[in-house]
């Protein structure tokens, strides 16, 4: 019962103004100053009124009414607190705000903090900066972790990526491809940190395991190197006459149907290539730059009056210190290659292989058809990726004795490291000359004349 005689407001007088007094009509404690009961159209709520150091009217809503004493007394205490608060110069309002400013942001950066959330959002706009709006990699983390897009990014343990690679490698991922996405995603978890998202890495005490022992195996067995390699001279002469076969196949096809009259299209044997494939296919093995590169290479790239091709390939574009390819054209494929652009109007800018239809990047895959064509019209068999073109570029160089620093830097990559490792095999072997120059040096010496002694 002494706890009741905070508040000068009763129970029975509580219910007497909600049943009688009308909308909006206040009931004010006599003994909590500013403390009091407003009538709504449906119950009522308590509420606190002060005036800040400003003399400005302030109100706080206390909560519902709800007709029980408990309700009643809590609402008091509150109001007592906030009176205190004034008395011993606080603003309740102000202190009442910055706590939901806090819990908001708070919640702000629970949400953020979700892998799926950041992704999307923070640095989403962080990757646009980059090459095709960093698509690439905002899709290999999408795709290869969306069991925890909805996971606040704190929470992921050591367990959760051991158990990761576990399930990836049992799907079938090459360890490259593991490595690959998981760098991806800790690249993420460290601007998560520079953005204060997160407090630390997440992944920072995780090591990924090294590849199974079944894929050493393989990568022993010489698995991986069998499409490292050059085109056998039957390779190619089969790619050659697959492409004049395909050639000889589209002007026919275009023959039969002017001869019918269902179009009125120029003949393809008035053009220098009948096919944008053509010279997409001849600079790719001339180049060995990749097809992603090919489709977004311009008309300022490729510089054909100084014979001439600088491009950023695709894959390293986002990097601060992006390598540059700087390739000389030779006399045949210049001569190629201004028959394709002298076709297309010579143009001053803009792609070098656009879509006919849109003008615009095509697919990356836009090329398979054709590829697969020559293919089976030169009688190739075997499953040969469009990419071997751009293996046997660098393979040639390599097994002719060129530096790998010369074949990294023409092939696009910062270091030696990749051609090495996965081309080195095909160098000259030096460790037989390198001998011998050593073992010269101990051989057993002729004799000057016939009295001298070898020592």
């Amino acid at each position: 019962m002494a706890k009741a005689s905070i508040t000068g407001l009763t129970e029975s007088a509580c219910r007497e103004h909600i049943v009688k007094s009308g909308y909006r009509n206040e009931l004010s404690c006599p003994k909590i100053l500013g403390f009091h009961l407003q009538k709504l159209k449906t119950g009522g709520c308590w509420r606190f009124r002060y005036h800040d150091f400003d003399g400005k009217k302030r109100l706080i809503n206390l909560g519902k009414y709800t007709g029980d004493t408990a309700n009643r007394l809590e609402a008091a205490e509150k109001a007592i607190m906030y009176r205190n608060q004034v008395s011993q110069g606080f603003d309740p309002a102000t202190e009442k705000n910055a706590r939901k400013d806090a819990q908001r942001q708070a919640e702000a950066r629970r949400q953020s903090g979700k892998l799926g959330s950041y992704l999307d959002g923070i640095y989403s706009k962080h990757q646009h900066r980059k090459a095709n709006n960093g698509k690439h990699t905002l899709d290999i983390i999408r795709n290869h972790f969306s069991q925890w897009l909805d996971t606040p990014m704190e929470l992921l343990t050591v367990a959760d990526f051991k158990h990761w690679q576990n399930a990836k490698e049992q799907e079938g991922l090459s360890h490259a491809t593991v490595k690959r996405s998981f760098g991806a995603l800790r690249t993420m978890f460290r601007h998560a940190v520079r953005e204060h998202v997160l407090n630390e890495d997440p992944s920072a005490k995780f090591q990924l395991a090294p590849p199974t022992a079944l894929e050493k195996d393989k990568s022993n067995e010489g698995e991986e190197l069998k499409s490292r390699r050059m085109l056998t001279n039957t390779e190619l002469s089969a790619l050659r006459a697959g492409l004049d076969a395909y050639k000889a196949q589209l002007i026919q096809k275009r023959e039969n149907t002017r001869n019918h009259g269902k179009d009125r299209l120029p003949s393809l044997a008035n053009l220098a290539h009948p096919h944008w494939f053509f010279p997409f296919f001849h600079l790719a093995a001339y180049t060995g730059l990749r097809s992603g590169d090919l489709y977004t290479l311009n008309w300022q790239e490729l510089n054909l009056q100084f014979k001439r091709l600088v491009k950023v390939p695709n894959k390293t574009r986002h990097h601060n210190d992006a390598i540059k390819v700087d390739l000389p054209l030779d006399s045949n494929i210049t001569q190629i290659l201004e028959g394709w652009h002298k076709q297309n109007g010579s143009p001053t800018s803009g792609l070098v292989f656009p879509s006919d239809r849109t003008g615009l990047k095509m697919d990356k895959k836009a090329h398979l058809t054709h590829w697969r064509k020559v293919l089976s019209l030169g009688g190739i068999e075997a499953d040969l990726d469009f990419y071997a073109l751009r293996h046997h570029f660098i393979s040639r160089m390599v097994a002719g004795g060129f530096p790998l620093f010369t074949v990294a830097r023409l092939a696009g990559h910062k270091s030696v490291k990749m051609i090495e490792q996965h081309y080195g095999h095909l160098a000259p072997h030096a460790a037989a000359d390198a001998l011998a120059l050593v073992a010269d040096d101990f051989k057993k010496q002729e004799p000057k004349s016939k009295d001298a002694k070898w020592m």
